[in-house]
């Protein structure tokens, strides 16, 4: 089962921003919808509509980072409909809303070395998040795949 859960997680996200539907994925990989959604959260802990919020979600991090884009333009960007509906599910998964976010790490004091550690930890943990999200059925922790919300502010 580990290789299909690796095969519908790469096909999410070399899909991620198409419209992925559960008759496609039935399709694609010759089991019925019920079974999948069922053996997707089984493996990975999220459902499939988590796990590609969180994807998109984590996409999103080097642009508010790096970029003087709108959240609005970022948002769409990377497949929300509206910069409200990404604003809320970037605060699921992050803990903040997407422009505290952004200014909190883009105005990062430099002086005081503790917060500067802690946020360096926090871009590093999200980095290897994103990276789980990729191997994510090799991952010993099924069930707890769940992000670590930023609670350094």
């Amino acid at each position: 089962m580990k290789d299909v859960i690796d095969d519908i997680c790469k096909y999410i996200l070399d899909n991620l921003y198409d419209e992925i539907t559960l008759e496609q994925m039935e399709k694609e990989f010759f089991y019925s919808k019920y079974h999948i959604i069922r053996i997707f959260k089984q493996y990975t802990g999220f459902t499939i509509k988590e796990y590609i919020n969180n994807a998109k979600i984590l996409k999103t991090i080097d642009p508010l980072l790096f970029t003087n884009d709108t959240i609005l333009k970022i948002a769409l960007n990377h497949g929300f409909n509206s910069q409200e509906y990404y604003s809320e599910k970037f605060q699921n998964v992050i803990g903040i809303p997407p422009l505290k976010f952004r200014k909190e790490f883009s105005e990062i004091d430099s002086n005081d070395k503790h917060i500067l550690k802690m946020k360096k930890e926090y871009l590093d943990y999200l980095t290897q998040y994103q990276e789980r999200l990729l191997n994510i059925s090799d991952n010993p922790n099924k069930g707890n795949n769940k992000i670590k919300r930023l609670s350094i502010m």
